[in-house]
């Protein structure tokens, strides 16, 4: 389980660049933070830091949540924070938050291309046809960002996966 949070974490990455002047620099660091979903008798979610002692099973949901947090003097333009899909877990459709991007983008390559809807080739009678990819083959996601993020503001993306 500690692998698991440590490939997350050193897969959490970030664009962000400003056109102010030297001494205005915006100044952002991310932090990640996964925690296990269980449900409670009255099916009410139950949140368990990864790393205290939650063991994963197939089946089981892990919510992660990057903040960040501009600690600069001048906002960080084009901020584009991305994360990867742990090794041994799917995607959860749907589940990334949309309230701080102008949108969601996902890869199916590690990284090397983007889309909002990525596409597969599927062999059929007719030849081949792109088809939407199954959200469990996403190998990463980034938020574009829907505007600057201020000094001293913060502000959170999260997403779910399953483990396999």
């Amino acid at each position: 389980m500690h692998r698991l949070t440590f490939v997350l974490l050193s897969a959490v990455s970030i664009a962000a660049c400003s056109a102010a002047p030297a001494s205005a620099r915006a100044s952002v660091v991310l932090k990640l933070q996964g925690n296990v979903v269980r449900h409670d008798a009255n099916d009410r979610a139950v949140l368990t830091p990864l790393g205290d002692g939650a063991g994963l099973g197939p089946g089981e949901t892990i919510r992660y949540v990057i903040v960040a947090s501009n600690s600069g003097t001048s906002a960080a333009l084009h901020l584009v924070p991305a994360a990867k899909i742990p090794s041994g877990t799917a995607y959860e459709a749907g589940s990334a938050s949309t309230a701080a991007a102008l949108r969601i983008e996902f890869s199916l390559d590690g990284g090397k291309t983007w889309a909002v809807k990525p596409l597969v080739k599927v062999q059929t009678p007719d030849g081949l046809v792109a088809k939407p990819a199954d959200p469990s083959l996403y190998t990463n996601l980034r938020w574009i960002g829907a505007k600057p993020l201020q000094p001293k503001a913060s502000v959170a993306y999260a997403y779910e996966v399953r483990v396999k």
